[in-house]
């Protein structure tokens, strides 16, 4: 992967944590979450962007949760305004269209 890694491969806490499911309000570093570091998540300016106007109150410290109905509007604004974040984006979405499958939402824990 390019942008994401699991948590065996984390080098320090500074990562956002896309967890399967609703965040169950005490486990971290799930080895089947998948994690994007801090400074790779706002070099990717649109991704954030397009987070923070489908979701006006995500807190990049906070937990969110995102179903897939948000993850495709998600999308479909990063289409529209920076095709750029549309790679970051896509490596997400593979793992998430899976993730779907089986749980209801998402749940990203900042940092």
């Amino acid at each position: 992967m390019k942008y994401f890694v699991k948590n065996s491969e984390r080098e320090s806490t500074c990562y956002h944590e896309f967890y399967k499911g609703k965040w169950d309000e005490k486990t971290f570093w799930k080895e089947d979450s998948l994690l994007l570091h801090d400074d790779v998540m706002f070099k990717n300016q649109g991704f954030v962007d397009a987070v923070m106007e489908v979701i006006p109150t995500y807190d990049p410290f906070g937990e969110t949760e995102i179903s897939p109905e948000i993850w495709k509007k998600i999308g479909q604004v990063i289409k529209e305004k920076d095709e750029r974040a549309k790679e970051l984006y896509d490596e997400a979405d593979v793992w998430l269209k899976d993730v779907f499958k089986e749980y209801e939402c998402i749940t990203i824990l900042g940092i």
